[in-house]
């Protein structure tokens, strides 16, 4: 297996892990569990949580559900017990990444001052107010491996052509880097504040083969064909993440790739421990399904080979 991959994917493990258990945290901070030990209807529990935000809070207790730590049946919620394990082996805790650690932990401060308030100022994951705490996940080492994961596996070197879906602040100088100076590589994002950050990184490093694009990519339209295309932790904010794969594979040339990287849900099976949290960003949906993309990839009208790549990549070729 490709070692990147697995790196990327032991951290995400990890990082479902560690959210998971923050999650209970929440429980017992908030006395969820014990208000639950012997059963409640929902709307009584609702009600006595001191908390302002009960619409964060409902969501909080459906997140329970899904994960099998609480039970409801007409109405009435209880908790059946549950157990919760953190396994690391020695061989895994050598391809553990720490950087991760902190915003895991600032995700769960955020989760905390949304129970005020989902307006509250302390909560930074709107991709434009909140555009520094964004650069800052996009510069971790965690991120920085996903990147060198998608420029493996595209094979991209020195000109080549390749659209970036959902681009952030750091891929434009990264991925652009291994195209120039003779390539090109187009980013597109729909968030300014972050664009932003990019546009000054291209100046400083004098790029000027890479363009930068704001735009929504639901609405993408094929002017231009590439070799090469990546889709990396978008699909979790589209509502149709298919339609948005298909026309990716559209801007492809033949011989193209195209690399999806995500957390994909099945997976794994805790995910909606950390999707409670970064559903403080409005425009996240879920994560998606590899099923559901690879199905989306095979209904496309083109001829294409998906490769899954560990748990988190699917590598897909245009053929023809």
């Amino acid at each position: 297996m490709n070692p990147l991959a697995e790196i990327l994917d032991r951290n995400l493990e990890a990082i479902v892990d560690l959210s998971l258990g923050h999650l209970l945290r929440l429980g017992l901070k908030y006395g969820i569990f014990r208000r639950l030990a012997s059963g409640m209807p929902r709307e009584e529990l609702l009600s006595v949580i001191p908390v302002s935000n009960k619409a964060y809070l409902g969501r909080l207790i459906d997140t329970y559900v899904s994960l099998g730590f609480v039970e409801e049946s007409d109405g009435i919620l209880k908790m059946p017990g549950f157990s919760y394990e953190f396994n690391l082996s020695a061989e895994d805790a050598g391809k553990l990444l720490s950087d991760w650690v902190q915003i895991v932990e600032e995700l769960y401060k955020m989760a905390d001052y949304a129970f005020i308030s989902a307006e509250h100022p302390k909560i930074l994951m709107d991709f434009d107010k909140g555009a520094d705490f964004w650069d800052m996940r996009l510069l971790m080492e965690l991120n920085r491996t996903y990147r060198q994961l998608a420029a493996s596996l595209l094979g991209l070197e020195d000109g080549m052509r390749i659209l970036d879906l959902g681009c952030g602040s750091v891929s434009p100088v990264e991925l652009g880097e291994t195209v120039g100076p003779n390539g090109k590589y187009v980013g597109v994002d729909f968030s300014p504040g972050l664009l932003s950050i990019a546009k000054a990184r291209v100046r400083n490093a004098r790029m000027d083969w890479v363009v930068l694009r704001e735009m929504d990519i639901r609405k993408l339209v094929v002017k231009n064909t590439y070799d090469a295309v990546v889709m990396s932790f978008v699909l979790e904010y589209l509502e149709n993440p298919g339609a948005a794969v298909k026309r990716a594979i559209g801007t492809l040339e033949p011989g193209g790739k195209l690399v999806i990287i995500e957390p994909f849900r099945d997976n794994y099976p805790r995910i909606a421990a950390l999707e409670f949290f970064e559903s403080l960003t409005r425009e996240f949906t879920r994560f998606p399904s590899s099923e559901d993309i690879i199905a989306a990839v095979e209904e496309s009208p083109y001829d294409v080979k998906v490769e899954p790549v560990g748990k988190s990549a699917l590598l897909v070729t245009r053929l023809m």
